[in-house]
Parts: structure tokens; C-alpha cells; sequence
């Protein structure tokens, strides 16, 4: 007897592990298989159905994104589409002031060609002679008026130049 009580000390630990093993062991097979299955269902369902929302989530993300680049590009569109018909109108305008100015010149060209050279001299004799003038009297007021309209017109065609220079490369 002395050599079981010997052996029982030295493996009681191990005896009552596998005494636990086995009652646990027992009490799992009680447990039906029908409410294993049950739990498992029940885990699989609850996943899909976060995988489901986390999907939904992700299409209503990118939807905002599209709707959003498409508004932006329907705006950028029409911005372009403005300034397209503002370029040319601008170009228009500036096209029909050089015409203007041109034309403009060739009137000032025409009527300086076409006005007389100097006063008449006097038919009457004996009388003292004429003051000399003291060279080119400058240009009459129409005459400056017209070279001024044509510097402004150039201030003007350079300022639109500008102007477009400016704007073509936002488009």
C-alpha cells in the first residue's frame, strides 16, 4: 500500500487534470449540436452583415466623390465656356479699334496731304512783304486730337493684350 500512496503523490496532479479533462469532455457532449450550429449561423450572419455595411459605406463614399468631381468639372465647363465667348468678344472689340485707328490714320495721311500748303501771297504791289513764318506751325487741335485718340487706342490694344495674356493660360 505504501507503493500506491508513493505513486498517488507523485501524479495526483496529473490524475486531476485529466479527472477535469474528462468531466469537461462530458458536459461539451450534453450540449447539442443543433445550438453549436445555431451560434455559428448566428456569428457568419452578424459578419456578413458588417461586411455588408462596410461595403455600402465604401459605394456611398465613392458616389459623393463622382457626384462631386462631376459638379466641379460641369462648373469648370461652363467657367471655361465664359470666358471663351468674353476672350473673343474682347478680341472683336480690340479687332474693331485697330480698324478704327487704321482708318483712322489714313483720314489724318489724306486730309494732311490735301491741305494747302501755305496762304495765298498778296496780287497787290508795293505793299511790305508777308511775315515769314518761323517754320512748322505743330499740329492743328484735330490733328492732336486724332494722334491722341490713336495713343489711346494703343494703350488700349495693349492693355487687352495684356488682359488675354492673362486669361489664356486659366483656360
Amino acid at each position: 500500500m505504501t507503493a500506491l500512496l508513493a505513486f498517488l503523490r507523485m501524479a495526483w496532479p496529473y490524475l486531476l487534470i485529466a479527472a477535469i479533462a474528462a468531466f469537461i469532455s462530458h458536459e461539451i457532449d450534453k450540449i447539442p449540436y443543433s445550438r453549436l450550429q445555431a451560434a455559428r449561423s448566428a456569428d457568419q450572419a452578424a459578419w456578413h452583415a458588417e461586411e455588408a455595411q462596410r461595403q455600402k459605406d465604401a459605394t456611398d463614399a465613392l458616389q459623393a466623390q463622382i457626384k462631386a468631381r462631376l459638379t466641379t468639372e460641369a462648373n469648370n465647363s461652363a467657367v471655361i465656356e465664359k470666358l471663351q465667348n468674353e476672350n473673343a468678344q474682347i478680341t472683336a472689340d480690340r479687332d474693331g479699334t485697330l480698324t478704327r485707328v487704321r482708318r483712322l490714320e489714313q483720314l489724318l495721311l489724306v486730309a494732311s496731304r490735301a491741305a494747302p500748303g501755305s496762304g495765298g501771297v498778296p496780287q497787290a504791289g508795293g505793299g511790305s512783304d508777308p511775315p515769314a513764318t518761323g517754320g512748322d506751325a505743330g499740329p492743328t487741335q484735330i490733328e492732336r486730337l486724332l494722334i491722341d485718340a490713336k495713343d489711346e487706342a494703343q494703350r488700349n490694344a495693349a492693355r487687352l493684350n495684356a488682359l488675354i495674356a492673362q486669361i489664356e493660360p486659366q483656360l
